[in-house]
């Protein structure tokens, strides 16, 4: 037992290590996320090669909170009454882009011959593991859902920032250009209070409560004109590298070869899904005359840690593109299990 504990954490240190370089890389080629997209690929290239690299998920879940408390910061009192009068357009948002992801299923089915329930919930832009464990609650096969939102999640956050860096997409948007003091004391109360509000949304069930407690607890504070630490740039570059690193080990050789024959249709199915949400982002960006580079993230098949922290390098809206992904990821766990129990049994009824 004592060997297999030094062999995982050998394994994890290995993972922190060559995430570390791959970002430290990035960042010395100037690359947009540098740090969370250099130590994903960084790590993925690793598995690849054989290499027994991990990512902790402890770890991963810990220093989210480092990523919640940095995106809470931009909830100013100004931002939160702001955010109220933007409702229509948060539901409509991430309405549609669970409308896109839904639409798309049939075709991922067909394409990627697979069942239907694998197909649905490995269109739906929702958590890596939630969605597939659900599929295979319902029937379908959680090992081609895993893929293809882990393929998603990281085609994201690899071509959207760069992306935006080749068209010159950046903005100077007013709550995001000054940066709070780091306070050290009160950033470790403030992470303290982040965690437990994050203990008691996971215990209640919320995937995602590791960086929505932190998150909340910041922005609540901060909306209320309570003064806060800001959080240093070393920080949130050792938090990237944790979460990199973490996404990067899903790209081992056996889980790709036991999928390969899937594979191009999932890859073709998630640059349909990244184009189709793009044109939903770009039509609300034009109806409700928002930023365009804030509703293509705020729109993005991403999840939210990624493009708020895009945002937040780029300069754009950080407030506005946290609520369009929360809004998403609320919707998701509401009511994708319903949307399909009720488009299955029609299926059923109608065979």
């Amino acid at each position: 037992m004592a060997a297999l504990m030094r062999s995982q954490a050998a394994q994890f240190i290995l993972g922190a290590l060559i995430g570390g370089a791959g970002g430290a890389v990035f960042a010395w080629l100037h690359m947009p996320l540098a740090w969370l997209t250099g130590s994903l690929l960084a790590v993925a290239a690793a598995r690849f090669a054989g290499l027994p690299a991990e990512g902790s998920r402890q770890a991963r879940n810990a220093l989210f909170g480092i990523i919640g408390i940095a995106l809470g910061a931009y909830f100013t009192p100004a931002t939160a009454a702001l955010l109220t009068e933007k409702l229509p357009l948060v539901l409509v948002a991430a309405l549609a882009s669970l409308g896109v992801g839904a639409a798309l299923a049939p075709l991922l089915a067909r394409v990627g011959r697979v069942d239907m329930a694998t197909a649905w919930f490995s269109s739906i832009p929702g958590g890596v593991a939630d969605m597939a464990l659900l599929a295979d609650s319902y029937g379908g096969r959680a090992a081609p859902v895993a893929v293809t939102q882990l393929l998603r999640i990281c085609f994201v956050v690899i071509l959207v920032p760069n992306a935006f860096a080749l068209f010159g997409f950046h903005a100077e948007h007013p709550w995001a250009a000054s940066p709070l003091p780091f306070l050290p004391l009160r950033l470790l109360l403030l992470y303290c209070g982040g965690l437990a509000a994050a203990l008691l949304l996971v215990r209640v069930g919320v995937r995602v409560g590791w960086l929505l407690g932190p998150l909340v607890v910041t922005a609540t504070l901060t909306a209320s004109g309570v003064p806060l630490s800001g959080v240093p740039p070393w920080l949130t570059a050792i938090a990237q590298v944790a979460l990199g690193a973490s996404l990067g080990t899903g790209f081992g050789r056996e889980a790709l070869r036991s999928l390969r024959r899937f594979l191009p249709a999932a890859i073709l199915h998630v640059v349909a899904l990244m184009t189709c949400c793009a044109l939903v982002g770009m039509l609300l960006g034009l109806i409700w005359g928002e930023s365009l580079g804030t509703m293509l993230l705020g729109t993005a098949p991403g999840g939210v840690a990624e493009m708020s922290l895009t945002a937040k390098t780029l300069g754009f809206d950080v407030a506005l593109v946290v609520i369009l992904h929360v809004t998403r990821i609320f919707l998701v766990s509401l009511i994708t299990p319903l949307f399909f129990r009720v488009l299955h049994r029609r299926s059923d009824s109608g065979t």
